[in-house]
């Protein structure tokens, strides 16, 4: 079961409540209601005016702050600020805001939860979804909007006619229900019409239904136009909608094909609005007030109870949200058992070493909450694996033992070192000795961990089938090697960590974006031969790159590039090149650079074969980028929403070449302050460790990958061969 929150406790909370208190897989945990009195909690729940739906259940009240319902208890929040509600405290992942105070994303990112689900229109760019028209467009975006009620009932019908018979044009007026920012009788107000009496009056009234329709339906735009009227019933409203379709058809067969459709009916009986109470589908047609107009044009009567159909889709559309994340994290390390279980966890312990002395554990460090996890899940037994550095053959300079008091600073126990590796003396080991966790020896120190053929008969394959009943892998930095302990252990049960749920999830802005934000990818280093294969695919996912770095010099003195530079270009992606920058004959200490600028591209974007820098690089090499390319980058970045930077602008390990890189991470650093939404995800490597210097800006980053690597070819081919196991 999986626990849910929701933020106000009106018309729609309420209905929303209620529709959640018998359902099979989710339950409301915590309610936010300011106003509400324990005492007259039940009360409240189980009496209304409108919908006489199931109330067999009981209410306890605990105390002034938890009731009780069919066994569960909930809580009850009273704070009208989002940012004091302690959802997580609950288990609570996903919020349901029904108050139509919080519709921007940064208002409702107060909650401070995984993710929020609006009960009205955005006010900014949230996406919308509506079940039946959009959702399975739903791409596990974390903030969402149900849209309207009125939208919610027009939507499926106009998806389902725009995409069998294609709309020409249509019109709609919503005969809506009174609501609560109407008046009983009349008020002194006279700026809009709602201040008159709903008792006695029909009331012509705006609807956001329009726009909100071509959010959902892009192909509608300008070809729908609404209105809306309110009259005096409390509850169930009518869409009458005027269609010109570009297919011909009948209306019977229009109505026999609604019939069908899995979210909408028809009602071919005689009915009024009061027979829709509590009724649970959005798009209700209407078959003998509905009409043929003729010139293949259609009018439509479509009813819905615009509070407990529309709760009804908001629910639906959490199913959505909450199955996607499940298909997406079924192997996640939360979704299976370790309770008195042998676990192997392969992380990626290849820290720097100085002198026999670590220089930097955050390798270590950022494997710690998935360690915890296994140990507080009860394991019988941990084993950890990992590698250091390209060993040919055994040596103390790239044992593990070094990690092993490392790590026990960590986690506050001894840990069991294994020095003789993936050997039958190590299983030996693990029986007679008695700790909970154990580090195995350097994996390289057996070659049958990289080799390319996995070798099923030797002792270490052997071994480490034995080690185990659940395998989990927490080393992204590994995830896109084919190595014995990344791709060749055959456990019944398998997971990745939560660095790894990590690095997907920042990776994930820029390969499936679910928000739709523009991204800058800034693809720097050495040579451009590595980043062909990211460039492809880059080009297909985001908006704007920028080639800098050692890159440019390949461009410049290859004329294979030339051809290469044509097949981008012609992309999705707008490709933008390093203008200027300090350019030398070599990188000793001696040699003076020189300012140069860039002319291989020309003023239309294309290839310059008579470019004065061809003929004065042939000895050279640029190291640097320069100011001009700079202030274009700037440009680029506050022109985006998401940057993603791989590969440094110039040779940082040489101080006269850092000036790029560090004016460039100085952007980023207020790029990130400017908007909230802004998002910047960094490389793993030389650029990694490059920002990890500064760390006050580092810290404002919305990711560091901790693998070059395996962040590169997660980009371009949307997976890594360590995570096929995982599917």
């Amino acid at each position: 079961m999986q626990p849910l929150g929701i933020n106000g406790f009106g018309r729609i909370g309420k209905a929303i409540f209620m529709l959640l208190i018998e359902h099979k897989s989710l339950y409301v945990a915590a309610i936010n209601a300011p106003d509400i009195n324990v005492n007259t909690l039940e009360s409240y729940i189980k009496r209304d005016s409108v919908h006489k739906c199931n109330t067999n259940f009981d209410v306890q009240i605990i105390d002034n702050d938890n009731i009780r319902i069919n066994g569960r208890v909930i809580h009850i929040f009273r704070d009208k600020k989002a940012e004091n509600l302690e959802w997580k405290k609950y288990n609570i992942k996903l919020v349901v805001d029904a108050t139509g105070v919080y519709l921007t994303q940064e208002k409702i990112k107060a909650h401070d939860v995984e993710k929020v689900i609006m009960t009205a229109p955005a006010k900014d760019d949230t996406p919308l979804f509506v079940y039946g028209a959009n959702h399975e467009s739903y791409n596990n975006e974390t903030i969402v909007s149900n849209a309207s009620c009125t939208t919610n009932c027009i939507t499926p019908l106009l998806a389902f006619l725009e995409k069998n018979y294609k709309i020409v044009n249509s019109n709609f007026t919503t005969i809506h229900a009174a609501t609560s920012s109407q008046q009983v009788v009349d008020t002194a107000d006279s700026k809009t019409r709602t201040s008159r009496s709903i008792f006695n009056n029909i009331i012509p009234h705006t609807t956001g239904a329009s726009s909100s329709i071509f959010k959902v339906i892009p192909s509608m735009k300008g070809k729908i136009n609404g209105t809306s009227v309110r009259v005096p019933v409390n509850n169930v409203s009518l869409v009458d909608l005027n269609v010109e379709l570009e297919k011909h058809t009948t209306l019977k067969e229009l109505i026999q094909e609604i019939s069908q459709s899995p979210y909408m009916q028809v009602s071919d009986e005689n009915l009024v609005s009061s027979d829709y109470m509590t009724t649970t589908c959005p798009t209700i047609v209407d078959a003998n007030a509905s009409m043929e107009l003729g010139k293949n044009s259609f009018k439509f009567m479509v009813w819905y109870d615009n509070e407990w159909s529309y709760s009804s889709q908001v629910v639906k559309m959490i199913e959505v949200m909450l199955k996607n994340e499940q298909e997406k994290s079924s192997y996640f390390i939360d979704s299976i058992d370790i309770s008195q279980k042998n676990v192997v966890l392969r992380v990626d312990y290849n820290v720097p070493v100085d002198n026999g002395v670590i220089t930097s554990e955050h390798r270590i460090a950022s494997t710690i909450p998935t360690i915890k996890k296994i140990i507080d899940s009860n394991c019988k037994r941990l084993v950890i694996l990992s590698h250091m550095g390209r060993p040919k053959e055994k040596s103390d300079k790239h044992s593990l033992g070094i990690v092993a008091k490392a790590l026990e600073k960590y986690i506050g126990m001894s840990v069991g070192f294994l020095p003789d590796g993936l050997t039958n003396s190590s299983l030996d080991t693990l029986i007679l000795s008695d700790h909970k966790v154990y580090l195995m020896e350097n994996l390289r120190f057996h070659k049958e961990e990289t080799d390319k053929e996995l070798d099923t008969t030797s002792e270490s394959y052997k071994v480490l089938q034995q080690l185990g009943y659940v395998y989990i892998n927490d080393a992204f930095g590994c995830l896109h090697r084919a190595h014995m302990s990344i791709t060749g252990v055959n456990y019944p049960n398998k997971a990745y960590g939560y660095l790894v749920e990590k690095e997907l999830k920042a990776l994930d802005l820029i390969v499936k974006n679910p928000e739709k934000k523009k991204v800058l990818a800034i693809i720097g280093g050495g040579k451009i031969d590595d980043k062909l294969e990211l460039l492809r695919g880059l080009c297909e996912k985001v908006d704007t790159i920028y080639i800098c770095g050692g890159n440019i010099n390949a461009l410049i003195k290859d004329d294979k590039y030339k051809h290469y530079y044509s097949v981008i270009a012609s992309q999705k992606a707008k490709i933008v090149l390093m203008e200027d920058g300090l350019m030398a004959d070599d990188l000793s200490a001696t040699t003076n650079p020189s300012y140069e600028t860039i002319d291989i591209i020309d003023k239309d974007g294309n290839y310059n074969d008579n470019s004065e820098i061809k003929s004065k690089i042939k000895n050279s090499s640029f190291y640097d980028a320069g100011v001009q390319s700079h202030m274009t980058l700037q440009k680029l970045i506050n022109e985006h929403s998401i940057v993603f930077w791989n590969g440094t602008l110039g040779v940082v390990e040489d101080k006269r070449y850092t000036s790029g890189s560090s004016l460039l991470l100085s952007s980023l650093a207020y790029f990130m302050k400017k908007s909230p939404d802004n998002k910047t995800i960094i490389g793993g490597g030389d650029t990694g460790g490059f920002v990890k210097k500064y760390t006050d800006i580092s810290n404002d980053m919305t990711h560091i990958s901790t693998g070059g690597g395996a962040s590169i070819e997660y980009i371009t081919y949307d997976t890594l061969v360590g995570l096929e196991q995982f599917k």
